[in-house]
């Protein structure tokens, strides 16, 4: 059997009387806000892109609703710094529940994740920048930019859920079949892109025992990559680009995305994607404009941090996750 992440995240569920995991990741199209902004999105960028001619090389613009061709998939190489062969998934049955923040310390904020995607870019000139992040319970955080482009740029996501692994591990413990479990989700085998067919993909141990899984997915002429980094301290860490002004569903707005499968590589295994930091890398984060913070738009209840929330430098002032 093969599951999306949307359906492992259901399944999941069901099996442990609806408790889910946080899995809204942004690969393969799983973010709910996500899915909210692009509709808003949607209608400025094909007006936008309608005003000019409608082809790229020869093809609709629109060419994420052509036929998909694509009937094998390309087995990916390790990479740099990963061990080849059968791959194994971190013990996390030991992580805390409630990690506690090391004096000094804070959650990072969607703001400085999204900085932290704009600076670790390649030489890249970005602009558009929207973030969002969750209540303290079940925190994550995602970032989006689009590079510079004409008519417009492609966007490139980031996605952050310290709590993957610890809460995927205590939800498996349920599952009956490999496709619901972490060893199946971080395999080329039973990975369904939404929306999408797998193209190339790869999945490798890195020499500290994390999980790195490298793949391409096509929507007729609408090509997709997606560096997912799972570290042995239960932090996902999730970078997408696409050839499209929208990264599900187009329009196609290049040959090729803005980044390489390396260059994803290399942004998703960078050290500074970190749960606390530093109080001063949220601060240089509210100098990074336009920015666009989704996160202001959810009902508030008084628990959902902004950008400029504090209190945590001590203990998290959340309950426990469980």
């Amino acid at each position: 059997m093969k599951l999306d992440e949307h359906e492992l995240n259901k399944v999941m569920g069901e099996a442990v009387g609806d408790v889910r995991p946080p899995t809204r990741a942004l690969v393969d199209g799983a973010t709910r806000q996500g899915r909210r902004m692009r509709s808003r999105r949607r209608i400025a960028v094909g007006v936008g892109v309608l005003a000019v001619a409608g082809v790229v090389a020869g093809a609709s613009l629109f060419g994420a609703y052509f036929p998909t061709y694509t009937d094998d998939v390309e087995t990916l190489s390790a990479g740099p710094g990963a061990k080849p062969g059968k791959v194994t998934i971190p013990d996390f049955s030991k992580l805390p529940k409630n990690p506690q923040p090391p004096a000094g310390t804070e959650r990072i904020t969607g703001r400085a994740t999204v900085q932290t995607l704009k600076e670790l870019m390649p030489q890249e000139r970005t602009s558009e920048y929207e973030s969002q992040q969750s209540p303290p319970t079940g925190y994550e955080v995602f970032g989006r930019l689009r590079t510079e482009g004409w008519p417009v740029g492609a966007e490139v996501q980031v996605n952050l859920q310290p709590g993957f692994g610890r809460d995927m591990f205590v939800q498996q413990q349920h599952a009956t079949e490999v496709a619901h479990t972490l060893k199946g989700f971080y395999s080329c085998e039973h990975r369904v892109p939404e929306g999408g067919k797998m193209s190339a993909c790869g999945v490798s141990n890195l020499r500290d025992g994390s999980v790195l899984m490298v793949y391409e997915d096509r929507s007729g002429l609408l090509l997709r990559r997606h560096a997912d980094l799972l570290r042995t301290d239960g932090t996902r860490v999730v970078v997408g680009t696409s050839n499209g002004a929208d990264i599900e569903d187009g329009p196609v707005v290049d040959l090729d995305p803005p980044l390489s499968l390396d260059e994803l590589r290399s942004i998703v295994t960078s050290s500074r994607w970190q749960y606390f930091v530093d109080p001063q890398v949220n601060e240089k984060a509210k100098s990074l404009k336009p920015h666009m913070d989704r996160g202001q738009q959810i009902p508030a209840d008084g628990s959902i941090p902004t950008d400029d929330s504090r209190g945590t430098t001590a203990k998290p002032s959340s309950p426990p996750r469980h």
